[in-house]
């Protein structure tokens, strides 16, 4: 077990030790998306909701609807109200510095999601480093699969840029491939996470790239329409696709070998977290500063127990046990 799924074990235990349901008073925690559209963020924000049931605390949720200054208005409209600490899943952080500064004036604290900037109560989010260089060395092993060899053409359909997430996500990958003077990084482009941005870039690259072995898509809300444009044009059989999040609909096409893998992210879970921390914080807690959800490689070997987990905790979400890792729940299930 690394250093960091120690720490991050140790600070779910000790959050969780606390988890069942608490006399919560007047405490009202702001939940602020990019936006209310993505299945992963509203996956996120049923996991939210289960974290203020369980909890007894008053949850808002609102969004900036893909637009920074709609999210900073959003933010701003939580500080007036006066509610006890707000998440923020930012569009753009660097944007944020005079309502960060409202928000300690207001003596609230500010939650940031994926990206650290000065003013933040604490930081979560997912351990991206970590989630981009397992999607990179699984990468490489299917390219060597392929050659014999790792090396090939690979390209990255990136989500945001200015999130610290999309960044450490596309990074950690790179990494790895940087280790291999036969593999070639053709492009990286943006997507803003929109769906038919997606598409579109990846028609592009059908004809710019000809020779293009591997597309690594930083979410399955990008891969998943990317594997169809692929299929379309008859090469599933050689641009293989990796993927990140664990949707529904990216663990069935790995099932299904649509794509060769995703990260189990886990949306409900990672939506318990990012509203039962500022609740913590909220109550005077002793809250880490710093919580990084390590996801799980899944591939066809072990889609069908990220599934039955997935289906899990949309039906079972009262009794799914969120204090522990997502590795930890994971093996319980079995094949």
């Amino acid at each position: 077990m690394t250093r960091s799924r120690i720490m991050l074990a140790a600070a779910l235990v000790a959050l969780g030790a606390a988890a069942p349901a608490q006399a919560a008073g007047a405490v009202k925690i702001g939940l602020v998306q990019i936006d209310l559209s993505n299945p992963f963020h509203l996956g996120e924000v049923d996991g939210a909701k289960e974290a203020a049931r369980r909890n007894g605390f008053e949850l808002v949720v609102t969004s900036g609807e893909g637009d920074v200054n709609k999210q900073i208005q959003a933010v701003e409209n939580l500080i007036n109200e006066g509610v006890s600490a707000i998440s923020v899943n930012f569009i753009d952080a660097g944007a944020f510095g005079p309502t960060m500064k409202k928000a300690q004036a207001a003596g609230i604290p500010i939650i940031c999601l994926h990206s650290k900037i000065e003013g933040c109560a604490a930081v979560l989010g997912f351990d991206e480093r970590y989630t981009g260089k397992i999607v990179g060395e699984y990468a490489a092993e299917l390219l060597k699969g392929r050659y014999g060899e790792v090396k090939g053409e690979v390209a990255n359909l990136q989500g945001l840029l200015g999130q610290g997430l999309n960044t450490d996500r596309s990074g950690g990958f790179t990494d790895v491939m940087a280790k291999y003077p036969g593999v070639k990084v053709d492009a990286q482009e943006p997507t803003n996470w929109d769906p038919t941005k997606a598409v579109q870039i990846t028609e592009n690259w059908l004809t710019a790239y000809p020779n293009l072995d591997l597309i690594y898509g930083n979410s399955d809300s990008l891969t998943v329409p990317a594997a169809k444009v692929i299929a379309r044009a008859g090469k599933q059989d050689k641009i293989m696709l990796v993927s990140v999040d664990g949707t529904q609909g990216g663990l069935e096409a790995v099932r299904d070998g649509v794509m060769k893998s995703t990260v189990l992210l886990a949306p409900q879970y990672s939506g318990y977290w990012k509203a039962y921390l500022p609740f913590e914080i909220a109550s005077k807690k002793d809250a880490p500063k710093e919580l990084l959800i390590q996801g799980v490689l899944v591939t066809k070997d072990n889609a069908g127990p990220a599934l039955a987990l997935a289906a899990d905790q949309v039906g079972k979400i009262q009794q799914f046990p969120f204090e522990k890792s997502l590795a930890d729940i994971l093996a319980t299930y079995k094949k």
